[in-house]
């Protein structure tokens, strides 16, 4: 699940979720996006995703940031550079 907290924040969501054994939420706060793993019932700050398990937060962020600067065509390159990359 990603969640985007622009208007108001939504840790106080996160019981809610973790009692639907939601296992990973993405949180985004308007400048960052932030990865919280299900752990005894309660949400962890985590670096890597389980989901995508090539993916950090780092990552996320550094293209983020890329998106800000590059054009749309040369952004989607960089994206698909990354997960080359990775695989």
């Amino acid at each position: 699940m990603i969640e985007i907290d622009i208007t108001s924040p939504s840790l106080n969501k996160f019981p809610i979720l973790a009692s639907m054994g939601m296992l990973e939420v993405w949180r985004f706060d308007g400048a960052q996006i932030d990865l919280f793993r299900l752990s005894e019932g309660k949400y962890v700050k985590v670096d890597q995703s389980t989901a995508l398990p090539d993916v950090t937060s780092l990552v996320i962020n550094r293209l983020l940031e890329a998106s800000k600067t590059l054009k749309r065509t040369d952004w989607l390159r960089l994206v698909r550079e990354s997960v080359r990359s990775r695989a």
